[in-house]
């Protein structure tokens, strides 16, 4: 899991978001096999070493990244690792325009797959370069929706659903934002015996 290094913890959902949004890029290329941020997440505070995490998950590598939002800006460290040596491949720093996040998203996993020497099809490198939204605050809500989501508290699953619902007033074709508002739904009627949202 990507850590929060801003100041102001309100922006763990920004820095976990675009954890997230890599991770939706990595997926996007059939030649590699990407585990999800579920899984990733129970690794946020151990002390397993990566060749001990690299054994549980069975994969080769590591992303590790930590950022920050400065103002109008996102600061982030990316770094790869393999996982059976423990040792880094490569990493970098990107200093970025908020406004500028699509493209930084999917610059890092364009950089990632280039670095394993992952086959990059015309047709994923589409999929990874088209955005969800161009409405930048309707993106800020729906992150802001995912970060709520995450926590299984039927409390929080309400607030997310609510964040979705502002980012669709404010982009009235943002497709994942709408999907999400369904999914959450689900998510509640996890946390019932008596189903109410879905069957």
């Amino acid at each position: 899991p990507f850590k929060n290094e801003s100041s102001d913890s309100t922006n763990v959902y920004l820095i976990n978001g675009l954890m997230e949004s890599t991770l939706g890029s990595l997926q996007k290329i059939k030649d590699l096999r990407v585990i999800s941020r579920t899984s990733s997440e129970k690794y946020r505070d151990t002390r397993k070493s990566i060749p001990e995490m690299a054994k549980e998950l069975n994969v080769s590598y590591f992303v590790e990244g930590s950022g920050q939002k400065i103002g109008d800006k996102i600061v982030l460290n990316i770094q790869l690792i393999d996982a059976n040596s423990d040792r880094h491949l490569w990493s970098a720093q990107y200093n970025r325009e908020t406004k500028d996040i699509f493209q930084l998203q999917e610059e890092i996993a364009k950089s990632i797959a280039e670095e394993i020497k992952a086959i990059i099809t015309p047709e994923e490198e589409n999929r990874i370069r088209k955005k969800p939204t161009d409405n930048l605050v309707a993106y800020d809500l729906f992150l802001k929706g995912k970060a709520a989501q995450a926590i299984p508290d039927t409390v929080y699953q309400q607030k997310a659903i609510q964040y979705f619902i502002e980012a669709t007033q404010h982009d009235s074709q943002f497709a994942m934002a709408y999907a999400e508002i369904a999914i959450t739904y689900y998510y509640i009627d996890i946390f019932h015996v008596g189903r109410k949202y879905s069957n």
